[in-house]
């Protein structure tokens, strides 16, 4: 059997563990590398292996086997699938193995008040029962949640079996909570706007006088408590209406301050909060959201029925939004924000802020794909977006299949 093993994480890296893995997988031919690392390695590594290109490895041995050797290779293992069978690909360190499976699974969960759900599709996730302290519900999500990937392996029925979001790709084979995720379910969630499309409105509207039971603040402390959860591969993602106006919320804040988490918000950005913006700067703040969906104020009061428009654009200067991943989103609603107008509006915000844009939708709006008008104008977006090295980040897990494809598609061919 011909090997080569991929990926330099360091030379040190390597020297520590290259008698280990060859134990496993034999010698290799060679390794290869990133294309753009190749310059590093002019001379053999260690002495003796010559690294090349990854196509150079498979045209020189066209009937390779491919041993990974970083320890994080999701990515990398969908990079080696665009070129090789699943059956020619290894991992050394990475806890990975092929099968059906999503983004979620296994390592995402989302926090209601009386359940776990392992993702956030509605209507189609699977919900587990928990009971008892956070620790204890924890347990019982990762012992559903195991079972659960078990049966997909073994191609059991189960609740996940019908979800278009189960593709066959390289997932992790054993359960470990890395995002924890807040929806609208826990006494003081709310939101200072209306939006015609929220699903959530007439949840947080019921909040507003539930005293009983576990705040989110409440959970976020309890979690800062568990020192196995203190790392920087845990990400906190609050989704659970507007932060800024959670009464919890400099407290929370606070509490963030300390960790090691990764924040991952979703905020209207209609309130600057000079805490927040602090935590932001010290780039603590890995992903921030804001749905603007229009780019004019009249067409903005109509969709969020609020007239804060310029104040949101306001903070969005303000804020340090270069120490973040920011995304800006934007959810086509027939009749109010399907025009020129607003499109360009909103993609000179986008622009100016250097935000990637996000096409999405909701559980109102994605029932039904795009019209024509609304692809004609998604695509003068990503037009102007290409011409600018802006990003285009299509919410897959949101839109309509049909719209996620055609935007994939177009932005793969052009």
């Amino acid at each position: 059997m011909t090997n080569i093993f991929y990926g330099i994480p360091s030379e040190s890296n390597i020297r520590n563990n290259i008698d280990k893995w060859i134990n496993v997988a034999g010698t290799p031919e060679v390794f290869s590398a990133k294309d753009e690392d190749l310059h590093k390695y002019q001379t053999k590594l260690l002495g003796k292996y010559d690294v090349i290109s990854l196509d150079e490895a498979l045209k020189r041995y066209p009937s390779v086997d491919v041993w990974v050797t970083y320890r994080k290779a999701d990515n990398t293992g969908k990079m080696l699938l665009t070129k090789i069978p699943p059956e020619k690909i290894h991992f050394l360190e990475a806890d990975l193995e092929y099968r059906r499976g999503c983004n979620f699974l296994g390592r995402h969960l989302f926090y209601r008040q009386n359940n776990f759900s392992p993702c956030c599709i509605s209507g189609k996730c699977p919900i587990i029962q928990t009971s008892g302290t956070i620790s204890q519900r924890l347990t019982q999500w990762k012992d559903d949640v195991t079972k659960l990937i078990d049966d997909i392996r073994n191609e059991k029925p189960n609740k996940c079996q019908n979800c278009h979001l189960l593709n066959y790709g390289f997932w992790h084979k054993s359960v470990k909570l890395s995002v924890l995720g807040f929806l609208q379910d826990l006494p003081g969630d709310e939101c200072n706007f209306n939006c015609v499309y929220c699903f959530a409105r007439k949840k947080l509207d019921r909040l507003k006088d539930d005293d009983e039971g576990l705040t989110t603040c409440d959970i976020i402390r309890q979690l800062s408590e568990m020192p196995e959860l203190d790392t920087e591969d845990f990400a906190i993602r609050l989704a659970n209406g507007e932060f800024c106006v959670n009464k919890y919320c400099d407290e929370m804040l606070d509490i963030f301050s300390k960790t090691k988490w990764k924040i991952v918000l979703r905020s209207n950005c209609s309130i600057y909060k000079e805490k927040l913006a602090t935590l932001m700067e010290s780039g603590r703040i890995r992903e921030l959201l804001t749905s603007l969906d229009a780019g004019t104020r009249e067409t903005f009061k109509k969709i969020k029925q609020v007239d804060c428009f310029d104040k949101v654009v306001e903070n969005l200067r303000k804020y340090p939004l270069d120490k973040t991943r920011f995304l800006l989103k934007y959810i086509f609603l027939e009749g109010l924000n399907d025009n020129e107008t607003d499109v360009d509006g909103f993609y000179e915000i986008a622009k100016e802020i250097k935000a990637i844009i996000m096409f999405s939708a909701d559980y109102k709006t994605n029932a039904t794909p795009y019209t024509k008008k609304m692809r004609e104008l998604t695509l003068r977006i990503i037009n102007k977006a290409k011409a600018d090295s802006i990003k285009i980040h299509p919410d897959n897990g949101y839109l309509n299949p049909q719209d996620a494809k055609f935007i994939k598609e177009y932005l793969t061919q052009n």
